[in-house]
């Protein structure tokens, strides 16, 4: 198991050190923590350690703070809430804050066949129980067994949403049991050609000709941009084929927006970059502002076969993430979130874009919005983790929060409300941390 000497810490540290030991002997040892890290508290998209040192974040909590740390519009929502009442069975009673959210989120989501009135919300706590629900309903409604997924893909760690998961082998790894009836193809790079051929193609004249009968496969669920795989972003027909394949075999289409929705590319959804309407959408972390709570969107002609005690969930509905949730949305509209975030994500790429025509260390840069990759490379071209993880902890000890993403990538997932220049800061620390771990390792020539 890790202990606190296995972390680096940004000096001074001796209260992170010390609730970090704590944690060591509390908490589990499945966690993925690769610095020092020890929140005190938030503002915007800078943040405090305990020992009084700030970082500008560009992590947001896995792509969680959409709105930041401490908005005050986020602030005064928990509070109005929380003084009228903080839970009531959504499965028994009806609330209205659940309601205010769903009629939003009918208004917002696009779902192929549908009007704002043709569309049902169901809403659980977290990601992974979004694609849990999308797959359980995907199979109620259509009768089909199987689902096919990506290889890349992370759509969460519980047994349903790990039979999809196909990101880190150690996700996977002594858990023998989980659910069959799923199929992996590769997921396409715009910027990589596969070795392995077209997915679409794949999945058309090889899967649905010698394995699975397309009369049996209930649903494809894909991400429209690869979250924990890498922030890869797929070739523009790539979502429009798998549309016109699951329209031409009666298959359902699921999109995992839980990293790339709630405006992360500049969008509500980034599936809207490809002109696509799903089926089922999955939506999470940044929908809450910091709050647990997870929704899939569907078609009243799906979802509606659904009967009373199908699905549900104690806390799915929660009315005080509800009400947090409805106010991100109310400050993503009215903030002009949107446009702020497609015009950063311009900034981004064309910075990193320049910037690594001098440092064939950094090698693809790619995304959209406030969710861009850049991977680190040897010089042979192989990928190089090693390298990635000592500009991530360099950037820590220099007052930036990163996360990596991928074999040898870093994510850019800030806040949504970041500013101009706290962006330009950020990489102002993170390019200097790649000069610097330049400057003390060579790309080393795989064998």
């Amino acid at each position: 198991m890790p202990t606190v000497n296995d972390f680096v810490f940004r000096e001074p540290a001796e209260k992170s050190r010390e609730i970090a030991r704590r944690d060591m002997q509390s908490i589990s040892p499945s966690y993925t923590r690769s610095y020092g890290f020890t929140v005190s508290h938030g503002r915007g998209a800078k943040v405090w350690d305990v020992d009084g040192n700030s970082y500008i974040d560009f992590a947001a909590g896995i792509a969680v703070l959409a709105t930041g740390y401490s908005h005050p519009r986020i602030v005064k929502a928990i509070q109005e809430q929380a003084e009228k009442y903080i839970h009531i069975g959504g499965t028994d009673f009806f609330s209205p804050e659940p309601v205010e959210l769903a009629e939003k989120l009918q208004r917002l989501t696009p779902i192929k066949g549908a009007q704002s009135q043709d569309k049902r919300v169901y809403f659980g706590n977290s990601g992974a129980e979004a694609v849990e629900s999308a797959l359980k309903l995907a199979r109620y409604a259509t009768g089909r067994p199987y689902i096919i997924g990506f290889y890349g893909a992370f759509h969460g760690r519980t047994m349903g949403a790990l039979s999809v998961t196909a990101s880190k082998a150690i996700q996977r790894a002594h858990y023998p049991y989980i659910p069959g009836g799923v199929e992996h193809v590769h997921y396409p790079n715009r910027q990589q050609p596969s070795p392995f051929g077209d997915p679409v193609t794949y999945i058309k004249d090889v899967i649905l000709k010698s394995k699975i009968p397309a009369d049996e496969v209930a649903a494809i669920i894909v991400e429209p941009i690869q979250g924990e795989g890498g922030y890869i972003v797929p070739p523009d027909d790539f979502l429009p084929r798998l549309r016109e394949l699951c329209d031409k075999y009666g298959i359902l289409l699921i999109v995992d927006e839980i990293q790339s929705g709630v405006g992360r590319t500049g969008k509500w959804l980034a599936v809207e970059h490809f002109g696509v309407e799903p089926d089922i959408v999955c939506l999470a972390k940044g929908l809450g502002s910091g709050l647990p709570i997870g929704a899939i969107v569907a078609h009243v002609d799906v979802m509606g076969k659904w009967v009373p005690g199908a699905h549900a969930s104690t806390f799915g509905g929660n009315p005080l993430s509800c009400k947090v949730a409805s106010t991100t949305i109310d400050i993503l509209e009215e903030e002009n979130v949107f446009a702020h975030i497609t015009a950063i994500g311009e900034y981004v790429l064309e910075r990193l874009n320049n910037f690594k025509q001098n440092h064939p260390v950094l090698s693809r840069v790619d995304g959209k919005g406030a969710m861009i990759g850049m991977d680190f490379v040897t010089a042979d071209g192989e990928p190089y983790p090693e390298f990635r993880d000592k500009v991530v902890d360099e950037a820590y000890l220099n007052g930036l929060l990163t996360l990596g993403c991928g074999t040898s990538g870093i994510r850019f997932a800030p806040p949504l409300i970041i500013s101009r220049e706290e962006v330009e800061q950020g990489f102002d620390i993170l390019e200097q941390a790649i000069v610097t771990v330049e400057s003390r390792m060579s790309a080393p020539v795989s064998k």
